[in-house]
């Protein structure tokens, strides 16, 4: 499933199917754990985020107490787990769970469907799911056993690069982290290779450290050493190979503010002054009508590339309603359909 689809099905299966447990499988970095976050966020419920992997079995049961007065052993509830007379919705976060040995996981057997650990039993209003990488990616991580994984909803988690533009804009990352994989056509957003040094590679989360790595003013030698630091040597030397291209960039005020229909030949230096443009008019939403007007006037491909990504950010609503739209959208028809 694509991130979008999974949100759309989290959202839904924890409201109307509140006691079947879901896993969540995807590559390393790719944002699993924090569509469960903006899932909780936007339904308004908590979240308690545990990690198998740094406990003991016994600290999932609990420890042994004597009860004096009926003389019998009862057993402590960890912290971590919610009181059984918890009244609030809660999204009960097993997070990195494959990556825990395999007696722990076994504990979470009847917690998993049965949703008690021993007399404990968990609250109506808690929701369980777990996540964890898949074997392929490198992560230390086991294969869960069939009785295990036949008690979850298993979900794949897929990298989607249209996705990933629409989380960037909203984020506000780097300008040329966008417009490099805009050109690249998201081919290098995600790439993971079992058979060499895979110290660094490219991951959503990793690209985000670039955006990051990007602000920090650093001379070329030192920032190409940073970059690699996030994503391996390939993918750096062809970001750092498209980022040079930045002094041969048209200053985005002169298009945006000034109205000049300055038009470069180059499809790299394109792809980065488009989301340049995106990234100037988020802080200048009156210039919206003047960045479509000028949308047509440049070639079709990127024409398309520029309003379909600012359509991908909070200014959506703005966008579609600007004079210089409409006239936009008639002359890209063929495009849309």
């Amino acid at each position: 499933m694509k991130p979008n689809e999974v949100k759309e099905f989290l959202r839904k299966s924890l409201i109307k199917l509140p006691h079947r447990s879901i896993f969540i499988f995807g590559p390393v970095g790719v944002g699993k754990s924090s569509i469960v976050r903006q899932v909780s966020e936007e339904l308004k419920w908590e979240l308690r985020d545990v990690r198998l992997s740094l406990l003991d079995a016994t600290d999932l049961r609990g420890l042994p107490a004597i009860d004096r007065e009926h003389r019998e052993t009862v057993w402590t509830r960890p912290i971590f787990l919610p009181p059984e007379n918890y009244k609030g919705d809660m999204i009960f976060f097993l997070d990195e769970f494959n990556t825990a040995n395999k007696s722990l996981q076994n504990s979470a057997l009847q917690l998993t469907l049965d949703r008690q650990l021993g007399e404990y039993k968990l609250p109506d209003g808690v929701r369980i799911i777990c996540a964890g990488n898949n074997i392929s990616d490198g992560a230390f991580v086991t294969r869960l056993s069939s009785a295990l994984s036949n008690r979850f909803i298993n979900i794949d988690y897929d990298v989607d690069f249209e996705t990933w533009k629409e989380w960037s804009y909203k984020n506000r990352l780097h300008p040329m982290v966008i417009g490099f994989h805009n050109w690249k056509k998201g081919d290098l957003l995600y790439k993971y290779k079992e058979d060499v040094d895979n110290k660094s590679f490219p991951t959503p989360r990793s690209w985000q450290y670039v955006s990051e790595v990007m602000g920090l003013g650093l001379d070329n030698g030192t920032l190409l050493e940073a970059i690699k630091g996030c994503i391996g040597e390939g993918a750096a030397m062809e970001y750092i190979g498209f980022y040079k291209i930045h002094k041969d960039l048209p200053a985005p005020e002169d298009i945006l503010l000034k109205g000049k229909d300055i038009v470069p030949k180059e499809s790299n230096v394109m792809f980065a002054l488009c989301s340049s443009l995106i990234h100037l008019v988020n802080d200048h939403k009156d210039k919206i009508n003047r960045l479509v007007e000028y949308s047509m006037k440049i070639e079709k491909e990127f024409s398309v590339v520029l309003v379909k990504d600012l359509l991908k950010t909070d200014m959506k609503e703005k966008v579609m309603a600007c004079t210089a739209f409409d006239k936009w959208v008639n002359e890209n028809k063929r495009v849309l359909l």
